[in-house]
């Protein structure tokens, strides 16, 4: 009679095991398709990451063509008494997503 009873044990244990895999593999779906469903993977995230690696490549080659180009004057306070000015051109890209602006000497 115990040998019995110890063979049912163990059935109910990898019965429970069994139930534990697909909980977890349910679990693990649920969770996948919630990050492709995301707006991680949105496709306007996709575009402006491929604006800004578009944007830092002209910056690597100097090619402004895409930037609107301005002249600035900047104020520079140093030690709170010494005031210098300094002229810059200053490059500017905006659109519904990104505004990225630079300014060089």
């Amino acid at each position: 009679m115990k040998r019995h009873i110890k063979k049912h044990k163990s059935l109910v244990k990898s019965s429970f095991t069994l139930l534990e895999t697909l909980l977890s593999l349910s679990l693990i779906t649920f969770i996948v398709i919630g990050f492709l469903n995301s707006s991680y993977y949105d496709n306007t995230n996709h575009e402006n990451f491929m604006i800004l690696n578009s944007l830092e490549n002209k910056f690597d080659t100097n090619n402004f063509s895409s930037f609107n180009k301005s002249s600035k004057t900047l104020k520079i306070t140093i030690n709170e008494s010494d005031v210098r000015f300094i002229n810059v051109k200053q490059y500017s890209f905006k659109n519904e997503n990104i505004k990225l602006i630079k300014y060089e000497k």
